[in-house]
């Protein structure tokens, strides 16, 4: 997978660390700060790293395609067919949830 980081006219996007809560709390701001600023977020939760959001390249696709079955983004795609896999239709989210922690 490569580094879709987009230079900005010789700068290095800056790579602000988020929270969790303020991420729920500003997405539309954040977003829209990778979107026209080609900003960057490290997202934390409880002070550790877990994750990164990055500004694609215009017209870039997600790395779907060249993604190996050992790859981090393999690795997404799975747990998000997992997670589908789980939900049925009529039944709430938070009780499927709930129900899987049982």
């Amino acid at each position: 997978m490569g580094d879709y980081i987009k230079q900005v006219r010789g700068r290095t996007p800056r790579r602000a660390p988020v929270g969790v809560r303020e991420l729920k709390t500003h997405a539309a701001r954040i977003v829209r700060e990778v979107r026209e600023e080609h900003a960057s977020y490290v997202i934390t939760h409880r002070g550790t790293a877990v994750g990164v959001i990055l500004p694609l390249e215009n017209g870039a696709e997600p790395p779907e395609a060249d993604a190996t079955r050992d790859s981090p983004w393999a690795e997404f795609l799975a747990a998000g067919r997992r997670a589908g896999s789980g939900f049925r239709e009529g039944v709430s989210g938070v009780r499927t949830l709930s129900e899987s922690r049982r």
